[in-house]
């Protein structure tokens, strides 16, 4: 396992081009307006706001769409998003102006 650091810019890019997938595992997106204004406040802070876990992998996994718009990329190796599927979707929503689709 390797570590390897994106901006929250570089993630909220690569859920909007698919690089970065939901598992079929996934819960749906749960968090109310108060979670996401706290996520930001503890941004804005620098405060530490969490790991966010990625899974590289040539296994083709089932997947199902975020709860935002994404673009579809059949990309041979794609991202699996293990952790942190609430907050990336709640910062590509806020970051991109976009509705969640709930």
């Amino acid at each position: 396992m390797s570590k390897q650091e994106m901006s929250v810019n570089q993630l909220v890019a690569n859920i909007e081009k698919g690089y970065i997938q939901k598992p079929e595992m996934q819960r749906e997106y749960v968090w109310k307006a108060t979670r996401v204004r706290d996520l930001l406040d503890s941004l804005y802070r620098n405060y530490p706001s969490g790991t966010i876990l990625l899974w590289e992998t040539d296994t083709v996994a089932p997947t199902s769409n975020f709860a935002i718009a994404t673009d579809k990329n059949p990309t041979s190796r794609p991202l699996l998003l293990l952790d942190g599927q609430q907050r990336l979707t709640s910062l590509s929503s806020v970051i991109r102006g976009t509705p969640i689709l709930v």
